[in-house]
């Protein structure tokens, strides 16, 4: 893993560690893809090693390695795109969101359980709302100390997998409220709470060893005490939380253009078509360059952002452009790759398919492409103005 003159040696040196790990458990991995089982004894390693903390403070048990920190690993674990899409959006499901808004109280009791690898998941997506996530209609109404939710949710990664879940509901429907983006509340719904469950499992592409689910809410009571925020906050919350998530997202997709560089050339180098290896045929070198372009750009633009995070700065317009240029990088990488290296890169033994695949996903979950082109341009209005 290349590292930037910026990093700290604490940085550099986790990247080296990242690495190691990674490739110590892409066997495993491989198995559990074959498999379709979900790889529990890996996140037991990764809460061992407490790397779902990278971007906790030290005062809470994490390793303080800021958002370069959460980049770092996840690029790392990137070659294996079921794992870093249960551990970016997931594991670290809720993180920014307890940091910004949470209560000193919640971040003593949420906190270290990120860092120890409790898998979390982020509930926004309804049978009818997507990218306009102002429209959330699942409701939570306050009664006797507590918020009662109803209602459907859909497109959960680790749906019944996950301990903790990062949910946002509809407080209110007064038209003002609406207007101001007051309407929305977010809380931490616990696993295990009376009616809440899990109403089916998806099939989705890109999902081998994961799982994606729809989740039922029916009368299920959530203490004030697991509400983020003050009530009318949600807004506010899930968007800076979406920031953080479309940058862990990027760095998912960084692993994946480093593992798409990593089987295609040495095939090219390999293969002998026509008398020569294939990598010696000009147009096979455009794409390899090509390949290179991609991910020496889009570290590069990921990093600088996550740099950004730690300094404190507003990252809302990178965070959205990173995601689109990542995202996009990766699908055409992966369809280049396999066009580079030819009919074995059609079979399951390689990582091409499962790439392309889980890149398509992930241009539409944590914001789909056309939400955050408009994120990233400033004077237009978000799609979210419901």
């Amino acid at each position: 893993m290349d590292k930037y003159v910026w990093w700290t040696e604490e940085q550099k040196r986790f990247a080296d560690e990242a690495e190691d790990f990674a490739a110590s458990i892409m066997p495993r991995d491989a198995e559990t893809r074959w498999t379709r089982e979900f790889p529990w004894d890996i996140f037991k390693k990764i809460g061992e090693r407490r790397y779902a903390g990278a971007a906790i403070p030290k005062e809470y048990g994490g390793l303080g390695l800021g958002c370069t920190g959460a980049c770092i690993i996840t690029e790392a674990l990137g070659g294996m795109p079921g794992i870093t899409r249960v551990f970016g959006g997931n594991m670290l499901g809720g993180l920014h969101q307890v940091l910004s808004h949470g209560t000193e109280e919640q971040k003593r009791n949420i906190l270290p359980r990120i860092v120890n690898g409790e898998i979390g998941a982020i509930v926004i997506t309804e049978p009818v709302v997507g990218t306009d996530a102002a429209a959330i209609a699942v409701e939570a109404k306050q009664k006797d100390g507590v918020y009662v939710l109803n209602g459907k949710k859909r497109f959960i990664v680790a749906a019944g997998l996950a301990t903790r879940y990062m949910l946002y509901a509809r407080t209110s429907n007064d038209p003002e409220e609406v207007r101001r983006h007051r309407h929305l509340t977010a809380f931490i719904l616990e696993k295990g709470a009376k009616g809440f469950t899990v109403e089916k499992i998806n099939d989705l592409i890109g999902f081998s060893n994961i799982q994606n689910g729809v989740l039922d809410f029916e009368d299920v009571e959530v203490p004030v005490g697991n509400r983020i925020g003050k009530e009318g906050d949600g807004w506010a919350v899930m968007t800076g939380g979406l920031n953080f998530e479309r940058t862990i997202i990027s760095a998912q997709a960084m692993g994946w253009l480093g593992e798409l560089l990593k089987n295609a050339v040495p095939h090219t180098k390999r293969r002998v078509q026509f008398g020569r290896p294939t990598i010696d045929i000009p147009t096979n070198q455009f794409k390899i360059a090509d390949l290179v372009l991609k991910k020496r750009a889009a570290r590069l633009f990921t990093y600088h952002t996550a740099y950004m995070w730690d300094l404190g700065k507003d990252t809302t317009i990178d965070s959205n452009l990173i995601k689109v240029f990542n995202l996009e990088c990766a699908m055409q990488a992966s369809i280049d790759a396999i066009q580079l290296v030819g009919g074995d890169a059609t079979t399951l033994f390689y990582p091409y398919e499962e790439i392309m695949k889980v890149a398509k996903v992930d241009s539409i979950s944590g914001g789909s492409m056309e939400a955050c082109r408009i994120g990233a341009t400033p004077g237009v209005k978000s799609l979210s103005l419901t």
